[in-house]
C-alpha cells in the first residue's frame, strides 16, 4: 500500500527534498539520569529501605523518560499527519511546496514550543513546591498542592492546543489560500487521525508502564537477594566464632588453667578473623564503587549510542511516510515503528540488567572466595596454636574440629533454608506489587473517564443551545472538542501517574529519615543514661 502512495505521488512534490522540516537533529547526547537507572545505581545499597528508596527514584525517573520519548514521537507523527493531507493538495495542484513546507514548520515549532513550555513552568512550580516548607512535614499537602498544579497546567495545554489549531487554520487560509471549506475539511481529517494517534499512544503508555514495574521488580529482587547474601556472609563470620568458643568452652570444663590459656588463643583468634572480616568487607565496597563506575559508564556508552540510532530511525520513518496519501497508512507505519523501537529498547535494558547482576554476582563469589581463603589460613593457624601453646590431644583437637564442622553444616543449612523462604516471600511481595500497580492504574484511568464523560455531557447540553449553527459546523465544534478533551485527559494521566511515583518515593525517603531520627533520639538519650 505505502509503496503504490510513493509511486503515485514521486513526481508530484519534492516536499520531502528540504531539510528544514526535520523533527531534530540527531544527537547522542543522553541525560545523566538515564545512565543512572538499572542494577548498577542498587550496588551502592544495602538495607532493604535504601533499596525501596532507589527503587522508588528509577521508578519515577523511568515515567518521565517514557513521557519525553512519547511527547517527541507524537509531535513527530502529528507534523507528518499534517503532511499527508497536505499530499493530497499538492497533488491537486491546490498548493504550492513553499507553503506546505511553511505550514508544517510553523506546526513543528508550535508543538515544541508548547512541550517546552509547559515542561518548564512543571519543573519550576514543583521545585518551588518542594521547597516550601508547609510541605515539608506533610507529603499528603504536598501531594495536593502537585495534583492542583497538574490541574492548571493540564488546562493551560488545553488552551495551548486550541491555540495551535487556530494558527494552523490561519495558514491553510493565508499560507495555502484555502477556501474556508477546503481549510475545515483538512483541519477535520487532522483533528480526527490526531486523536487515533492519542489513542495509540495511551495504549503504548500503559504498555510501557508495565514493562517498567517488570523490570523494576526484577531489580528489586537481584539487589534483595544481593544485600541478603551480604548479610549471611556477616553473620556466618559470626556463628563461625561462636561455634568456636561454644567447642572451646566444652574443652575447658573444670579446668581454669586450661579455660584461661584457650580463651586468650580465642580472643586473639577472633580479634584476627573480625579484622579479616572488616578488611574484606571494605575491599568489597571498594570494588563494588569501581565496578559501579565501569557499568555504568557501559550503559552510558550503549544508551547514547541507541539515542543516536533512534533519532536516525526517526529521520528515515518520516522519509519512509513523506509521500504517503492515506493517514490511516501512516498511523499503521508508526505503530510497527514504535512497536520495534520499544521492543529493541526493552531488550537492551533487559539485557543490561542481567549483564549487571551477572558481573556484581560474580564480584561478590570472588570476594567470597578470597574472604574464604584467608578465613581458612587464620582457622588453620589457630588450630596450630592449640597443638602447640595447649596440652590437647590430637582427639581432642580432631573432636573440637568436628563439632565445628557439625555446628557450620547446621548453620549453613537454616541459612539456605531461610534465604529460599525469603525468595519465596520476595516474589510474592513483587507479584502483589505489580498486581497492586495494575489496580492504582486502573483506577486512574476509571477516574478520567468519568470525567471525560462529564465534559462530553456538558459540552452537548451547550451544542444543544447553539440553534444558529447548522449541523456540519457542530460536528466540527464537537470533533476539535473531542481531540481536546482526549489529549487533555491523557495528559492528566500520565501527569497524575508520574506524581503518584514522586509521592511514593517522597513517602520512602520520609520513612528512611523519621527511622534514622528515631535511632539517633534512642542512642542519644541511651548516652545520657
Amino acid at each position: 500500500m505505502q509503496e503504490r502512495e510513493v509511486a503515485s505521488t514521486q513526481n508530484s512534490t519534492n516536499l520531502s527534498s528540504t531539510d528544514s522540516i526535520s523533527i531534530s537533529a540527531p544527537s547522542g547526547d543522553i541525560d545523566e539520569s538515564d545512565s543512572m537507572l538499572g542494577v548498577t545505581p542498587l550496588m551502592a545499597v544495602h538495607s532493604s529501605e535504601d533499596i525501596a528508596a532507589e527503587i522508588s527514584r528509577q521508578d519515577v525517573q523511568a515515567t518521565i523518560n517514557l513521557e519525553e520519548s512519547l511527547n517527541k514521537n507524537r509531535n513527530m507523527v502529528s507534523v507528518q499527519v499534517l503532511r499527508v493531507l497536505l499530499n493530497k493538495l499538492l497533488k491537486q495542484d491546490k498548493l504550492n511546496d513553499e507553503a506546505a513546507v511553511a505550514i508544517m514548520m510553523n506546526l513543528k515549532n508550535s508543538l515544541g514550543d508548547i512541550e517546552k513550555q509547559l515542561e518548564n513552568e512543571r519543573r519550576q512550580a514543583e521545585a518551588k513546591i518542594k521547597a516550601d516548607e508547609r510541605f515539608a512535614a506533610d507529603p499528603v499537602a504536598m501531594e495536593t498542592e502537585m495534583e492542583k498544579l497538574q490541574a492548571v497546567l493540564g488546562h493551560k495545554m488545553n488552551l495551548m492546543v486550541k491555540e495551535q489549531e487556530a494558527r494552523v487554520r490561519r495558514d491553510l487560509l493565508k499560507t495555502a489560500g484555502l477556501s474556508e471549506i477546503e481549510m475545515e475539511e483538512v483541519m477535520a481529517g487532522y483533528i480526527e487521525e490526531a486523536m487515533k494517534l492519542d489513542q495509540l499512544l495511551a495504549g503504548q503508555y500503559e504498555k510501557e508502564s508495565q514493562v517498567i514495574q517488570q523490570q523494576l521488580s526484577e531489580r528489586l529482587l537481584v539487589a534483595e537477594l544481593a544485600s541478603q547474601k551480604q548479610s549471611q556472609q556477616t553473620a556466618e563470620v559470626q556463628a563461625n566464632i561462636a561455634a568456636r568458643k561454644v567447642a572451646l568452652n566444652e574443652l575447658a570444663v573444670n579446668n581454669e588453667i586450661l579455660h584461661k590459656r584457650l580463651d586468650a588463643l580465642f580472643q586473639d583468634y577472633e580479634r584476627t578473623v573480625l579484622k579479616l572480616q572488616e578488611k574484606h568487607e571494605a575491599g568489597l565496597l571498594k570494588q563494588q564503587k569501581a565496578l559501579a563506575e565501569k557499568l555504568q559508564q557501559r550503559r552510558s556508552d550503549r544508551l547514547a549510542a541507541v539515542e543516536r540510532k533512534k533519532e536516525t530511525e526517526r529521520h528515515a520513518f518520516c522519509a519512509r511516510t513523506d509521500h504517503m496519501m492515506h493517514a490511516d497508512s501512516l498511523l499503521q507505519a508508526f505503530r510497527d515503528f514504535q512497536q520495534k523501537q520499544s521492543s529493541k529498547m526493552n531488550k537492551l535494558l533487559t539485557d543490561m540488567d542481567k549483564d549487571e547482576a551477572q558481573e556484581l554476582e560474580s564480584l561478590m563469589q570472588e570476594a567470597k572466595a578470597d574472604r574464604d581463603r584467608d578465613m581458612q589460613m587464620a582457622d588453620e593457624a589457630f588450630i596450630n596454636k592449640l597443638q602447640d601453646q595447649t596440652a590437647l590431644s590430637s582427639n581432642e583437637v580432631s573432636g573440637l574440629l568436628q563439632r565445628h564442622v557439625t555446628e557450620m553444616r547446621n548453620f549453613t543449612r537454616i541459612k539456605e533454608s531461610e534465604r529460599q523462604q525469603y525468595a519465596i516471600v520476595l516474589k510474592e511481595r513483587l507479584a502483589n506489587r505489580q498486581k497492586r500497580w495494575q489496580e492504582e492504574y486502573g483506577n486512574m484511568q476509571r477516574e478520567q473517564k468519568v470525567l471525560a464523560e462529564q465534559q462530553e455531557n456538558t459540552v452537548a447540553k451547550v451544542m444543544e443551545t447553539q440553534t444558529g449553527l447548522d449541523e456540519e459546523a457542530q460536528m466540527q465544534i464537537l470533533l476539535s472538542h473531542h481531540y481536546s478533551i482526549q489529549r487533555l485527559n491523557n495528559q492528566l494521566t500520565m501527569n497524575k501517574h508520574r506524581q503518584h511515583k514522586l509521592y511514593e518515593s517522597l513517602l520512602t525517603k520520609r520513612a528512611i529519615y523519621e527511622e534514622a531520627n528515631t535511632l539517633c533520639h534512642f542512642y542519644k538519650k541511651k548516652t545520657i543514661l
